[in-house]
């Protein structure tokens, strides 16, 4: 587990019927898109093909670099023939990924499914 970093923000990745699950916690944004990105690595690096979970249960509020960086992500973990789903979403983030198209590109599951 990492602790959490000057923003707040802190992530720990484990393993779980065959994927590595990320579960982020604190805000996403352009202060914590780095951190977030470590622990995206770590997940992505723990399997091949990687199979990545992001438990998002833990975030309140996500901009546009958090998405720009869930992106990154998905694309990284497709171009290596993997897969990457999102989970435990807060009504607030199932409306920006809805809003913002991006509910198309990710495979979603809302808090409390």
């Amino acid at each position: 587990m990492r602790s959490a970093d000057r923003t707040g923000f802190s992530w720990v990745v484990t393993q779980s019927d065959g994927s590595a699950v990320l579960r982020p916690a604190g805000d996403l944004d352009l202060a914590s898109k780095e951190e977030f990105r470590n622990g995206l690595n770590e997940a992505m690096s723990c399997l091949r093909p990687p199979s990545v979970v992001v438990d998002m249960k833990g975030v309140e509020f996500c901009d546009s670099s958090g998405l720009n960086t869930l992106i990154w992500a998905a694309n990284t973990v497709e171009g290596a023939g993997g897969r990457i789903r999102l989970t435990g979403l807060q009504p607030r983030l199932t409306r920006l990924l809805r809003m913002t198209g991006l509910d198309r590109r990710f495979h979603l599951t809302s808090a409390g499914s």
